[in-house]
């Protein structure tokens, strides 16, 4: 039965410091408008956008983009290189892919990239290439060291033209 008491005692006090932590939070501007929090938030979104964006537009259409530039569109992979481990070697080995304006580029290996490309032609090979654009690349380094940020799956390669 003390158990029990310590126990309820124990969530009582709990509950009591979280309601206090909360209490002593400012959260005034919650209670504000949508408008009065944009107002002071960003200077420059005007009634118009603002109406648009709350009748369900999307930000990115109705808004200048940000001072970062525009994003790059893109669709991400990550995972395994699969196929005949005695036809190629890059089998077992991660990659990241980035399909973008009807290519697909592909770095293979974390620690000692090498690159492909597959065209819209080609399902099941890839051609190495020495370089690719630089923004690919640097986006290829990010997503093989954070594969959650993209879909999960193995590449099924079964011909890559290699450099010699």
């Amino acid at each position: 039965m003390a158990d029990l008491q310590k126990g309820l005692m124990v969530l009582l006090v709990a509950g009591f410091i979280g309601y206090a932590g909360f209490a002593m939070l400012d959260i005034e501007y919650l209670s504000q408008s949508p408008t009065a929090v944009t107002k002071a938030g960003s200077a420059d979104v005007s009634e118009k956008d603002l109406q648009a964006i709350m009748d369900g537009e999307d930000p990115t259409e109705v808004l200048e983009p940000t001072a970062a530039g525009k994003s790059l569109n893109y669709i991400c992979d990550t995972g395994y290189i699969a196929g005949d481990m005695d036809k190629n070697r890059f089998s077992k080995i991660s990659y990241a892919s980035i399909a973008h304006e009807g290519k697909t580029y592909i770095q293979i290996s974390r620690y000692s990239p090498t690159y492909l490309i597959q065209e819209n032609y080609q399902i099941v090979s890839a051609t190495e290439v020495r370089d690719i654009p630089a923004e690919i690349k640097n986006m290829l380094d990010r997503k093989i060291k954070n594969p959650a940020e993209c879909d999960q799956q193995d590449l099924y390669l079964s011909n890559i033209r290699h450099l010699k």
